[in-house]
């Protein structure tokens, strides 16, 4: 389908659509494979899988993906557009990883409340990158936030505005350091040894992009929020 015969009003949480990101030319591996093949057996919702060949489809005219975008890791790419996706048309999103859970009682869950998202709850161990007495808060907090490899939001929200917002900003301030030093490696990251032997010059951290920006932003929304045992199964997935 052709970006201009999408639906501009299209609505990824009333269709309870859930999206899968691949946005690199990798070859999958045998378990993203049968990750993969979880989601679409098991969620019964339809599964939009979103690559780098389809990404155009997804992009409103009006809302250009940000010009940092092709000078991204394929991880990055990956963070940043389902940060994209979740404020213009909300609805689900999982990593590529195993899952045994039907999905539809989670949009009806968040459909019929005024809250903005749904997600698991966060572990103590999955906000690793917050440094300080915020991060050591937020470690404490955790029971209170959700996490970022399965969710459902509803799009164009003061939560998926700021986080996009956010998002944005910092790609605006990396801009000319990622034109001088664009990713070389599908997990690139600020200071990593690459395949080659030499330290990444690369401007991003590994949680720059989106964990850094999606727990404080999600302790800051944490009473707009609904806890469901959405995760997926974290082992043996890559």
């Amino acid at each position: 389908m052709s970006s201009d015969q999408f639906p501009s009003g299209f609505d990824a949480l009333q269709s309870r659509t859930v999206f899968c990101l691949w946005t690199g030319h990798e070859i999958m591996s045998e378990n993203r494979l049968r990750a993969i093949w979880t989601i679409f057996n098991n969620t019964g919702c339809p599964v939009a899988f979103v690559n780098s060949s389809t990404i155009c489809e997804w992009v409103k005219p009006e809302s250009a993906l940000h010009p940092a975008f092709p000078y991204l890791s394929s991880t990055h790419k990956s963070d940043y557009l389902r940060c994209y996706l979740m404020h213009h048309y909300g609805g689900g999103y999982t990593d590529i990883k195993p899952t045994t859970r039907k999905w539809g009682e989670f949009f009806d869950q968040l459909e019929n409340t005024d809250q903005l998202a749904l997600g698991y709850t966060e572990l103590a161990h999955g906000i690793p990158h917050i440094e300080g007495e915020f991060g050591d808060l937020l470690r404490r907090s955790h029971a209170e936030l959700i996490g970022l490899c399965a969710f459902i939001f509803k799009k164009g929200t003061p939560l998926t505005e700021r986080w996009l917002e956010q998002t944005e900003r910092l790609l605006d301030a990396k801009l000319p350091m990622l034109k001088r030093h664009p990713a070389r490696h599908c997990q690139d990251q600020a200071g990593v040894v690459l395949p080659n032997g030499e330290t990444s010059s690369y401007p991003l951290r590994w949680a720059e992009l989106l964990g850094e920006i999606f727990h404080p932003l999600i302790f800051e929304f944490r009473q707009s929020l609904i806890k469901a045992p959405i995760e997926p199964i974290f082992g043996e997935y890559r």
